[in-house]
């Protein structure tokens, strides 16, 4: 929940750790899985500025070539690779050939953001980088960082195109590590996807006008939700899973969803087990929701619109600490895209 505005992450790269793996838990709208696949493109707060998939913006260039190795400045000091990194036998290092089974993969193997790919939005600090310290397969893997201000910074990756197939209800996945454990207030968004709206309004940077579905952290736990920034005042409905499920830390996990607009609907599951759904029947903020009736405008269908931008990385509306934040293996896919059949273990640092 934000009591200000929020907004979302972003990661990308070619899929190039895809291999055949079935959830351990079918979809409840949909039990169809896609074989294999990287992980998924995510949704963060943030809309491009085109009714496509999100134009380029001024200094996206930056993202393709110094990126690459293991520099990553500020880094919470992570000193070894994860323990089943480069395991994985269909993901390989760099120039490994596995085909992506999903329509849009990422698994960062190019060493760099692909500027052909990804929009690259950092702001009020924050920063991305692909390094080579720590992945969940293979060699490379995006890490974020955020920073202790009392400005919301945010460091994205938002698709450039992706298919237009994704436009309507789709699954992703994506693996993730994050150190040090969230505090125990805050807001910081984790994935995206969305489409600039047509309201008056303007939200934050950087997408002022973006109507999108998140998956977030709060309090330690998940958040998952919606918002439209187009609007004032900005409209946000949320819901936090039964039993306050925490979110993993320090250590690499498999992260699936499904975002669905008519109605509009998040599934999520985490290593392969249902964490909790949002929708008209589960809405946790604003407090005092009536199960079943609509949750805008008199209505629980629609809201976003299309999904044009998807978005890894994050946005810190309430920064308390200094983070990092590692994606791996993104897919995205019109069915379930599963889990790969050989997890990672935690890192060492």
């Amino acid at each position: 929940m934000k009591k200000n505005f929020r907004l979302l992450l972003s990661v990308g790269s070619l899929c190039l750790a895809c291999s055949n793996a079935a959830p351990a838990t079918p979809t409840p709208a949909d039990t169809s899985i896609s074989n294999g696949g990287g992980g998924a493109a995510g949704f963060s707060s943030s809309g491009g500025s085109t009714a496509s998939a999100g134009g380029g913006s001024a200094g996206n260039a930056q993202a393709g070539g110094a990126q690459g190795g293991a520099g990553n400045g500020g880094g919470a000091g992570l000193g070894a690779a994860a323990g089943a990194s480069g395991s994985s036998g269909a993901a390989g290092a760099a120039g490994s050939t596995s085909a992506c089974s999903g329509l849009f993969c990422e698994d960062f193997e190019l060493g760099m953001i692909d500027p052909a790919k990804w929009d690259l939005k950092q702001g009020a600090g924050g920063t991305a980088v692909v390094e080579s310290t720590l992945a969940a397969h293979g060699k490379y893997a995006l890490q974020v960082h955020g920073l202790a201000s009392n400005t919301d910074d945010y460091a994205l990756i938002v698709t450039k195109a992706a298919p237009a197939a994704l436009q309507g209800t789709h699954f992703g996945r994506a693996y993730f590590f994050i150190t040090p454990k969230p505090l125990t207030s805050g807001h910081t968004s984790m994935v995206f996807a969305g489409m600039n709206g047509s309201g008056s309004a303007n939200g934050p940077e950087p997408f002022p006008k973006l109507r999108y579905m998140e998956l977030a952290n709060i309090n330690g736990g998940w958040q998952m939700g919606f918002d439209l920034l187009d609007i004032s005042p900005l409209v946000e409905e949320v819901a936090y899973p039964a039993g306050s499920p925490q979110v993993p830390t320090t250590v690499w996990t498999c992260m699936e969803w499904q975002f669905t607009d008519t109605p509009d609907t998040i599934n999520l599951w985490i290593d392969g087990q249902p964490i909790g759904t949002f929708d008209d029947q589960h809405v946790s903020y604003p407090a005092g929701h009536t199960p079943g009736s609509p949750l805008y405008n008199g209505t629980s269908s629609g809201l976003i619109g299309s999904y044009q931008l998807f978005g890894f990385g994050f946005h810190d509306w309430h920064p308390h600490q200094p983070f990092d934040l590692y994606f791996d293996d993104i897919v995205l896919d019109t069915k379930r895209v599963g889990c790969l059949p050989d997890q990672p273990g935690p890192a060492t640092q």
